[in-house]
């Protein structure tokens, strides 16, 4: 599948409203998925280069049930993510910690890190993240 068909399918997952040159997005008109290295999981991108005309950061409206979550991985980009409701599990490197609703985390470039939702409620989550240097991806 070439690279622009890839686009144009994700495009056609979500509806967006223009104002101008901006875009108003809604999680419920985002078709979900279960990206690869996550267990279930509802992943919706909202903002992303291969939606609109955006440039150097993604935007992605996550909803995780009981045990499920992204496994230990790594990549260039930075990113952080916005507990909205629910707990998870954090693991950054060696270390855990669980954290809740209205906790923002922040997970500099090049550190290993996973996720998995705990307790009875669903984790909703919004994941934000950079574009690596063209140079580095």
């Amino acid at each position: 599948m070439s690279k622009e068909h890839q686009f144009e399918k994700l495009r056609d997952r979500v509806k967006m409203e223009r104002i101008e040159e901006a875009c108003i997005v809604r999680v419920k008109d985002v078709k979900g998925i279960c990206p690869p290295n996550y267990e279930k999981t509802d992943s919706r991108p909202l903002i992303s280069p291969k939606i609109m005309d955006v440039k150097n950061f993604v935007m992605v409206y996550n909803e995780v049930e009981e045990r499920g979550g992204v496994k230990t991985h790594e990549h260039t980009a930075e990113h952080g993510y916005f507990i909205i409701e629910g707990k998870m599990l954090l693991c950054i490197g060696k270390e855990e910690k669980e954290v809740g609703a209205g906790t923002a985390i922040y997970i500099p470039s090049g550190v290993p890190h996973s996720f998995r939702a705990i307790g009875k409620d669903k984790l909703r989550l919004i994941m934000i993240y950079s574009l690596p240097d063209k140079g580095k991806r």
